[in-house]
């Protein structure tokens, strides 16, 4: 097993170094940095309703769950973790390293996505739109046959699960690294079932379903500690693209097993703290409900 070599970590850790990276990225983009208009259009949007929904309510003394501290760090720490995986430095260097391409989708799957759900980012953003349009605002919300169907927290695990997978699909990523477009959409995709999944298991724990709201979590992370497992025991490297990026198979390959590793551990991290939250919240549910019955 190559990545218990102690040549293997030494190449893991040159490879998530930026300066090696830059050496590569510079013959390409010349900086850390991707200003692309599609990405960061956007998040500018997004951004500025954001604050103005947060405006809007403060004038309007409303103290809801979006204005705490906790929630407010959360929505900062969520939009930070976007800025590091979509404009600098992530996404410069993803084209020439799988694992620094790995780390970015990490950022965007378990760090953005589940910040900003516990950030409840969609209050103000809502808040913003029916201030500025009340009418598209009632557009947005007349779907809800729909929306009751995602609600479901199976629907939303199933959707968050085919997403990772069926973007890791050698053609289908291969196809992402070529077509800038779709390279975006990928990410987009990413983002958005990551948020919704987690906003779909706040709104059920609510409803004190924290039990099954662990048991999904926990079900994620035993999904992707396969496919990270995948990578990192897999025998030749998956992706062409990053043999060419590497200079050989070799590196390829160990930087494959890097990624795979990445996914597998630190990855799965994310998702067991976040399952053993849920689960402690069911404790606690239920030992505050023995206590009332007694």
């Amino acid at each position: 097993m190559r990545f218990l070599n102690p040549s293997f970590w030494r190449f893991s850790a040159i490879a998530l170094l930026p300066t090696q990276a830059l050496a590569h990225a510079g013959e390409h983009h010349g900086s850390w940095w991707t200003l692309d208009p599609l990405v960061v259009t956007p998040m500018a949007l997004f951004s500025a309703l954001y604050l103005g929904g947060l405006l809007w309510l403060r004038r309007r003394n409303y103290a809801g769950v979006a204005m705490r501290p906790l929630t407010l760090s959360s929505a900062v720490l969520g939009a930070i973790a976007l800025f590091l995986a979509l404009i600098w430095p992530f996404d410069a260097f993803s084209e020439f390293s799988f694992a620094v391409h790995m780390a970015q989708h990490m950022l965007l799957i378990v760090g953005a996505a589940p910040l900003l759900a516990f950030g409840r980012i969609g209050i103000p953003i809502n808040a913003a739109i029916a201030a500025a349009s009340p009418a598209t605002a009632g557009a947005l919300s007349l779907p809800r046959k729909w929306l009751r169907l995602l609600l479901m927290p199976s629907v939303a695990f199933s959707l968050h699960g085919a997403v990772i997978w069926i973007w890791h699909i050698p053609q289908l990523f291969e196809l992402a690294l070529r077509v800038r477009w779709i390279h975006i959409l990928e990410h987009l995709s990413f983002l958005i079932a990551g948020y919704w999944y987690w906003t779909v298991l706040i709104r059920h724990s609510e409803d004190e379903g924290y039990g099954s709201a662990a048991l999904s979590v926990l079900s994620t992370l035993m999904h992707t500690g396969l496919l990270g497992a995948l990578f990192t025991f897999a025998s030749r490297p998956m992706y062409a693209t990053y043999i060419e990026a590497q200079g050989s198979v070799e590196m390829a390959l160990q930087d494959q097993q890097l990624a795979g590793l990445l996914m597998w551990i630190p990855m799965g991290a994310c998702y067991l703290i976040g399952g053993l939250a849920f689960a402690a919240a069911w404790l606690r549910n239920a030992d505050g409900a023995r206590e009332r019955r007694s």
